[in-house]
């Protein structure tokens, strides 16, 4: 979340909606383990990563384009996102998706191929010797997203234009950078 959020602190978006964005993402993230429960393809735990970005994307797109369109202020709506995003979780695990015969707000246990490899199998398959624990593979997607973000905000001419909007909407705006979809964007 943290590293998501600073591409929209460098375009000067307040996003205060990260809990909201997460909850979403990891609510269709679960949605596809649960539709390729019984699959063993190593395809499920990408295509769960990805929609669960897609969808967290998807949703904090609705409050950016609202304060680039409407003049809404970001951290009101995104403030407000979280609590719809844990209201529809709260609903959809009590009623929707909870297990039969289960007391416990909870989906169905997910699949084998839906569970993130521990860092003890990643290592050993490097022929290093870790402890189990319950650090597990996203560490990697994690340390790949800060270098990804870095890249962004630095090396690319998308960076540029969000670093620009972040300092001088005006400026950025003289030099033919459009912050409204930028604002969307970051």
């Amino acid at each position: 979340c943290a590293v998501g959020l600073a591409v929209g602190y460098r375009a000067n978006v307040w996003n205060i909606g990260a809990e909201g964005q997460l909850t979403i993402g990891a609510f269709f993230g679960g949605g596809v383990a649960r539709a390729f429960h019984d699959t063993a393809s190593w395809l499920v735990l990408p295509a769960m990563v990805l929609s669960a970005m897609a969808l967290g994307v998807l949703w904090a797109a609705i409050p950016g384009a609202l304060q680039a369109w409407r003049g809404s202020h970001i951290v009101i709506t995104t403030i407000m996102f979280n609590f719809i995003a844990s209201s529809l979780l709260i609903y959809l695990l009590v009623g929707v998706l909870k297990e039969p015969g289960n007391m416990s707000p909870e989906t169905r246990a997910f699949g084998r191929a839906a569970q993130m490899p521990g860092m003890h199998m990643v290592l050993a398959a490097l022929g290093i010797e870790w402890p189990r624990s319950p650090l597990n593979a996203s560490v990697l997607l994690a340390i790949a997203a800060l270098i990804g973000v870095q890249l962004l905000l630095w090396r690319t001419q998308l960076g540029y234009a969000l670093r620009a909007v972040g300092n001088s909407p005006q400026a950025a705006l003289y030099a033919g950078i459009e912050p409204k979809s930028l604002i969307v964007v970051a």
